[in-house]
C-alpha cells in the first residue's frame, strides 16, 4: 500500500471512530459508559490520530478538555436527561431532526419518515430503544457511518457519494440549527463539545476523495 493510500486509510478509520463516539454520547450513556469515554475511548482514539487530522484531532481535544467540568459521570447522566429528555418549560435542544425544521417543527414529521424509508432501503434497524423516531441524531450518524464504511470498505463509490450528500443536504443544516439551539441552553460544555464534533467530521468526510 503506498503512503498515500495508507494516509487515506488510516484518516477514514478516524472519521468512524469519531462517528461512534458520537453516535455513544447522544444516545446518552449511563455512568459506566461515560467512564469509559474519560479513561479509554478518548485517550484511545487520540493515540490513533493520523499526523494530517489537525482540525479533527483538535475537536477531539476540545470534547475532553471539556470533561474536565464534569463531577462525575453521574451529573453528565443527568445534564443529558435535563438538555435531550425531560426538563421544566420544554426540552431546549431535541435530538430529532424533525424539530430542527425552519417550518412547523414536530417529532415524526416528514424527516423521520424519510429516514425510515433510507434505513428500510439500506436493510437497517433502528437500534435505540423507546421505539425512538429514525431521524435521531444518533441513527442519523449510524446511518451516515453504515454508508461511509461500506462504500470505503468496497471501493463503492456510489454509497461514499451518497454518504457525503447526505452529511452536506440532510444533516448539516439541521445539525447546526441544533447547535444553536444548544448553545443558547448553558448546556454542560461537554454537549456542546460533541456538537461541534459532529459538524467538523461531516465537513471533514466530504473533504475525502470517492477513489482510494
Amino acid at each position: 500500500m503506498s503512503d498515500s493510500a495508507r494516509k487515506y486509510l488510516d484518516e477514514r478509520i478516524f472519521i468512524l471512530n469519531i462517528i461512534e463516539l458520537c453516535v455513544l454520547i447522544f444516545r446518552g450513556p449511563d455512568p459506566e459508559g461515560w467512564a469509559g469515554i474519560i479513561q479509554s475511548g478518548l485517550p484511545e482514539l487520540l493515540n490513533r490520530a493520523p499526523e494530517d487530522s489537525a482540525h479533527l484531532t483538535d475537536s477531539v481535544l476540545h470534547l475532553q478538555e471539556s470533561l474536565k467540568f464534569s463531577d462525575n459521570a453521574s451529573s453528565l447522566e443527568a445534564a443529558y436527561v435535563s438538555l435531550f429528555i425531560s426538563a421544566s418549560g420544554g426540552v431546549p435542544a431535541p435530538l430529532y431532526e424533525s424539530c430542527h425544521q425552519e417550518g412547523k417543527a414536530r417529532t415524526m414529521g416528514n424527516s423521520a419518515l424519510a429516514m425510515r424509508s433510507r434505513l428500510e432501503q439500506a436493510g437497517l434497524e433502528v437500534s435505540l430503544e423507546s421505539n425512538e423516531p429514525p431521524d435521531h441524531l444518533s441513527i442519523e450518524l449510524e446511518y451516515l457511518y453504515h454508508l461511509l464504511s461500506t462504500g470505503w470498505a468496497n471501493g463503492d463509490p456510489d454509497l461514499i457519494r451518497q454518504g457525503a450528500d447526505f452529511a452536506e443536504t440532510v444533516m448539516q443544516p439541521w445539525v447546526h440549527r441544533f447547535r444553536d439551539r444548544l448553545a443558547g441552553s448553558e448546556p454542560h460544555p461537554v454537549f456542546l463539545s460533541a456538537a461541534d464534533l459532529v459538524l467538523v467530521v461531516l465537513d471533514h468526510s466530504l473533504l475525502l476523495p470517492v477513489s482510494s
